[in-house]
């Protein structure tokens, strides 16, 4: 089976196909150490009450993407991007399957909320 021919890196280093260049561990472990942890971001004791109770109501049982899966966590429809309106507004909340509400942060914001 042939292999894959190696890549240029934006920083101009050739990297092997399938391996992540030194800079962009570099960056990453960067944004990681600026950014706040989740009980900073709202994800607090408050949170968990409230997505837990919004996670029993009957019509919140299953993933709002339509696969069938039972809903494990509360997505926020609109990314809230730090505005507290935002994120307790329950108009905004959708029940999701987690696999569900990772593929589309990734989709939709860049990849695990960066953008």
């Amino acid at each position: 089976m042939p292999m894959k021919p190696p890549r240029i890196c934006s920083c101009g280093r050739k990297v092997a196909f399938g391996v992540q260049c030194i800079c962009q561990r570099e960056r990453k472990i960067e944004r990681d150490r600026k950014r706040p942890n989740a009980n900073a971001r709202g994800y607090d004791s408050k949170w968990q009450r409230a997505s837990k109770e919004f996670l029993s109501r009957p019509e919140n049982r299953f993933c709002a993407c339509g696969c069938g899966r039972i809903a494990d966590c509360v997505d926020h429809k609109q990314a809230h991007k730090g505005d507290m309106r935002l994120f307790w507004d329950r108009s905004n909340w959708r029940p999701m399957a987690i696999i569900c509400n990772t593929r589309k942060a990734i989709r939709e914001e860049g990849g695990f909320g960066r953008s």
